[in-house]
């Protein structure tokens, strides 16, 4: 489904901040990429994402999603893919809804940008993809603000919009991170489900080396802009290769002495 080989991005002239990466991905499958701030995580989501930043440069290496070279795309091609066959879940969801806009009008916006229908059908679409959140009251929910909707909730609207059309490729940029634990473990479930019901490839990027072990078929481990340890969920926790990764599962605090990572 997703094939990156040799990536390297950099910003303006400074070092590369990712270099030689690479990844295969199978659809339905969960990629957690694991590292420190400043490691080239969320460069890679921009990248597959079309998304850089104005002085960010793809110089090196190629993606393919589905046998279609990504670098080739023109922006309108861009604006088809994205929200379609591959979305994104922000680090805080709330941040990127319009807080002078009630939830409503962007849900409508957002689907009838991508395929024609009545604003009326749009708007039922909407209140369909919220109530597969779990989420109570959607009527109650449409028509508020995000500033009169908790943390959870407003992830939740942001994950209810990002699979209105069920993407191949679901990417998830720190999506726990600005939670309380309790709602954390809500929407990782949210999250497995969603790969369950909908098969739908997922990227997480995540600090939390407790969630990629919770989540993850496959575990990348990053540093500076490399990849110091890759493969299967089981290999990358029993036999790390790297002393990065080792110090990491160090790190993992443990309960009566017993570790769960």
């Amino acid at each position: 489904m997703l094939s990156i080989s040799n990536l390297t991005v950099q910003y303006g002239e400074n070092p590369p901040a990712l270099e030689h990466f690479n990844l295969e991905m199978d659809p339905g499958e969960i990629v957690c990429i694991v590292g420190e701030s400043g490691s080239g995580k969320t460069t890679i989501i921009r990248s597959i994402m079309g998304l850089l930043p104005s002085n960010g440069n793809i110089v090196e290496g190629s993606m393919y999603f589905e046998g279609n070279s990504l670098l080739s795309y023109s922006k309108e091609q861009w604006r088809s893919l994205r929200g379609t066959k591959i979305s994104i879940i922000f680090q805080d969801s709330g941040a990127m809804i319009n807080p002078i806009r009630k939830i409503k009008h962007q849900f409508v916006e957002y689907i009838r940008t991508h395929q024609t229908m009545s604003s009326h059908e749009a708007e039922n679409l909407g209140k369909e993809m919220l109530a597969k959140m779990q989420l109570p009251s959607v009527d109650n929910i449409m028509n508020s603000y995000a500033f009169q909707l908790s943390g959870g909730m407003r992830q939740r609207v942001g994950i209810a919009m990002a699979m209105t059309f069920q993407p191949k490729l679901l990417m998830a940029d720190e999506p726990t991170s600005a939670l309380d634990v309790t709602t954390q473990a809500q929407i990782v479930r949210q999250i497995l489900e969603l790969r369950n019901r909908f098969h739908t490839g997922i990227i997480l990027v995540t600090h939390n080396l407790g969630v990629a072990a919770y989540m993850a078929d496959k575990i990348m481990v990053m540093k500076d802009g490399h990849i110091v340890d890759m493969g299967k969920r089981s290999k990358v926790l029993q036999y790390p290769q790297s002393d990065y990764t080792k110090k990491l599962l160090a790190s993992v605090p443990a309960l009566d002495g017993e570790r769960y990572v």
